[in-house]
């Protein structure tokens, strides 16, 4: 049997393949005529579950000849292109004409008995009573057909959202945002029609950590503008739908905005409501606070630095592999470290920065494209606090010259950072990272 996704046209090839009329057919299935006239005339391009159940059920209890004929029409239309009924009957047009008209005559002479039967049952079925009592159900099915998306089309759409997730943060993400934007006109258009309740939901989801993976691409390339609009927009569909995880995850990366503009006040403002309420367990709750303890560092506070730091620890413990996934929408164990290397070391702490960021790096996936170059950021100005001025530069070089580096907005900025901080240093390796970093640096300052 071939596997068959239900569309107007195999709709028309088996009753082709049955032989039988609109209205012998539409009785067989369990709907109306007018229903049947709906689906073959290309009113839905799907049908709706409810509809494909009745359709698997009558090609199911099909004699094995119907179905052999059904199987070739099926088969031939989708390989030639030709219409599937056309292939399993090939009447010459004039027929074909002729047939239509009267196949659409059973339908309007079915209406007509429908409501002259509705009319004589009782006070208020009739006039427009009757109408409506004889027609909605059709035109709800009708309705629910024009809007279903299949279960197999909408897995691939969840797939391509998780994937992009992943891939951005091992790739320019420059290279993903027109495929990701594709991807979410798509999902944006199967919105628009109406869907299954539980489709919906995870149709919105899906919308939403497009817009999340859209908001981190403009935020790497420094639109952070457009990327705070993004995010925005992801936060917005998770809530839609009650999805507290999406929704802190987008919380997060919205963070990254004032977090890159030097705005640690912001970010606890942005955090704070959320943070009030004691997210404890989970990625993305461990994210939320770790993004609280970097800007606590930047202001200087350890004490608040250490009560972040060990709540963000504490909201991985117990949480399954399955997870702690790659990418932008989950938190793991060397984000952790990293966010405790850019800690210690805004706090002046050489020896803790050095320590976690060691630990850092030998938990990342060296082909992601940013976080590993930025925690050798850390690593060297721990060296540099230590006055180790050569190996400082050595690691800050490796940093931007390694072929997995992508130098974005995160890169630009802390090599910038990086190379202020050595102002009043000489040197053959000073020399090494400023001939290096002169085009980095060049490229910050262009795109601000």
């Amino acid at each position: 049997m071939v596997e068959i996704d239900w569309t107007g046209e195999d709709v028309r090839a088996l009753r082709a393949a049955m032989r039988r009329s609109r209205y012998e057919f539409a009785r067989l299935v369990g709907v109306t005529p007018r229903t049947v006239v709906l689906w073959e005339n290309g009113r839905t391009t799907r049908m709706h579950a409810a509809s494909q159940r009745l359709l698997d059920r009558v090609i199911s209890e099909a004699d094995p000849v119907v179905v052999a004929r059904f199987e070739r029409a099926v088969t031939a239309g989708r390989d030639s292109g030709f219409e599937p009924e056309a292939v399993a009957s090939a009447p010459d047009t004039e027929t074909q004409l002729g047939r239509d008209i009267g196949l659409d005559k059973e339908v309007e002479d079915d209406d007509v008995r429908r409501r002259e039967l509705l009319a004589c049952i009782g006070v208020g079925l009739t006039g427009t009573a009757a109408e409506l009592v004889a027609g909605e159900p059709e035109k709800m099915l009708a309705t629910l057909d024009a809007g279903s998306i299949s279960e197999r089309r909408l897995g691939l759409l969840e797939q391509s959202a998780e994937a992009l997730g992943k891939r951005v943060v091992q790739v320019p993400p420059h290279e993903l945002l027109h495929t990701t934007l594709e991807q979410f006109r798509t999902v944006r258009g199967t919105l628009a029609q109406r869907q299954a309740t539980h489709h919906q939901v995870r149709l919105v989801r899906t919308a939403g950590r497009l817009a999340n993976v859209v908001g981190e691409i403009l935020f790497n390339e420094g639109h952070l503008g457009q990327a705070r609009m993004w995010y925005g927009t992801a936060i917005h569909a998770a809530q839609d739908i009650g999805d507290r995880y999406s929704e802190d995850i987008a919380l997060a990366g919205l963070a990254y905005l004032p977090t890159y503009s030097d705005k640690p006040k912001e970010v606890l403002n942005l955090l704070g409501g959320r943070l009030e309420e004691n997210p404890a367990h989970g990625p993305a709750a461990a994210w939320l606070w770790g993004m609280a303890a970097r800007a606590h560092a930047s202001l200087g506070n350890a004490v608040q630095f250490a009560r972040c730091i060990e709540k963000s620890g504490r909201a991985l413990e117990n949480v399954g592999p399955e997870e702690l996934t790659v990418g932008i929408f989950s938190y793991r164990p060397e984000k952790l470290a990293f966010y405790q290397a850019i800690g210690y070391s805004n706090l002046g702490r050489a020896t803790e920065t050095a320590a976690a960021a060691a630990r850092a790096l030998s938990l990342y996936d060296p082909q992601e494209t940013m976080e590993p170059a930025l925690v050798r950021f850390e690593h060297a100005t721990a060296l540099l606090s230590a006055g180790e001025i050569d190996e400082a530069c050595s690691v800050a070089t490796q940093a931007i010259t390694s072929h997995h580096t992508y130098i974005g907005l995160t890169v630009t900025k802390r090599a910038r950072k990086f190379d202020e901080a050595l102002a009043g240093f000489r040197g053959r390796a000073v020399t090494e990272w400023r001939r290096h970093a002169r085009s980095v640096i060049e490229s910050a300052r262009t795109k601000a």
